[in-house]
């Protein structure tokens, strides 16, 4: 009996090792010939950031044709990628049932940023794809590439320079920094005296960024050579510089800050709130809530206690300065007035005193032509 069970089992070995050995068999969609035969509007480009909202080029193709019905509703998407690296494609963008695609200087240097340094020649395919789109079968999209060599720009250098002509002839140069790199957002603070002033992208005259014609004294226009326009500047103090590069906004503002004494220090504290009555700790922290272009945002979330008090500390200790309420007893919920920091003995230790009680964002807005205070619950 132990003879017929081992060569049973030896049996079901061997079977199962030819069945294992067997090639699987899978399904495959079939592949539809190229009907569209994508074209390019250029064979070679060099993007150009004077021009970076104007069209760089142009793709068009034929309409594709459903092989199951007519009556199939073809779309399209495109997307572009380095022809030796297939797999490091843009993302695809969805057109659906135009038969033409256009990208500007801005646009195409974006997806170059990607795989290329600024100035490197690179090979680059656009890959249209052709959507069938029929209710009972799925048909793998139709597809039709094209190539193309593009040489991109440098969209956000590292630092920018401010270029200043005091009115007394004083030649200085403030460098900018991107708070965030790859926002193309930057930012400087210092003290600023009445002057003229241009932004370039480098130690030399060009590129430059000067102010734009028409009436506005904040849009920035792009200079390559010739005459650069100044902005001006008339007041006296320390300022925040920042410079936008981006398409939309693409403006130097000069703007007047709370300049905090310890950068980003800035705390909650009293028994209106879960931090109690501690001074400078973790817990009760603001935080910077704005985006790049809006630094003067600081915001704290947590618990607060109806009835309770409380106020906003910059330094580190109860002698130093503090944020206090416009009087006492002043409800946030209610009452957004808001003056800069001082010290207690410059006007009495003044408190604010919610009204309710449960998670809420009281947020400061710091930008000292237009100071307010925020009070609303948290999500």
């Amino acid at each position: 009996m132990r003879k017929y069970a081992l060569f049973f089992s030896a049996l079901c070995t061997a079977l199962l090792l030819v069945s294992c050995n067997k090639d699987p068999e899978y399904f495959t969609l079939e592949n539809y010939p190229d009907e569209m035969h994508v074209k390019c509007s250029v064979e070679e480009i060099i993007l150009n950031k004077g021009i970076s909202d104007q069209t760089a080029v142009t793709f068009t193709w034929d309409a594709a044709s459903s092989p199951i019905s007519t009556d199939d509703v073809v779309t399209y998407k495109m997307c572009l990628y380095p022809t030796t690296q297939k797999n490091n494609k843009s993302a695809y963008i969805d057109l659906g049932t135009n038969l033409t695609c256009s990208l500007t200087h801005d646009e195409l240097n974006s997806m170059m940023a990607q795989w290329a340094l600024p100035g490197q020649a690179v090979n680059v395919t656009a890959q249209v794809l052709a959507v069938f789109n029929n209710e009972l079968h799925y048909l793998k999209p139709e597809v039709s590439t094209v190539e193309f060599t593009v040489t991109g720009y440098e969209k956000y250098p590292q630092y920018l320079y401010m270029q200043i002509t005091t009115d007394d002839g004083q030649q200085v140069s403030q460098r900018l920094e991107q708070r965030q790199l790859g926002t193309g957002i930057y930012e400087a603070s210092f003290e600023m005296v009445p002057c003229n002033y241009h932004i370039t992208t480098t130690t030399d005259s060009y590129p430059a960024y000067g102010m734009a014609s028409g009436d506005t004294t904040e849009q920035m226009e792009y200079v390559t050579d010739g005459d650069i326009r100044d902005f001006r500047f008339d007041g006296i103090g320390k300022r925040t510089v920042i410079v936008d590069t981006n398409n939309g906004y693409n403006d130097c503002r000069v703007l007047d800050i709370v300049q905090l004494p310890t950068p980003g220090q800035i705390w909650i504290c009293g028994n209106g709130c879960s931090v109690g009555w501690n001074t400078n700790t973790s817990t009760g922290r603001l935080e910077m809530v704005g985006t790049a272009r809006e630094p003067y945002y600081y915001a704290w979330t947590g618990e607060f206690i109806a009835g309770g008090e409380l106020k906003i500390g910059v330094g580190n200790s109860w002698g130093d300065p503090f944020f206090f309420a416009p009087e006492n007893n002043a409800d946030p919920l209610t009452d957004h007035r808001l003056s800069t920091f001082r010290y207690q003995d410059n006007g009495g230790d003044v408190k604010w005193v919610p009204s309710v009680s449960g998670r809420y964002t009281f947020t400061l807005c710091l930008l000292a032509t237009d100071m307010w205070t925020k009070f609303e619950p948290a999500n």
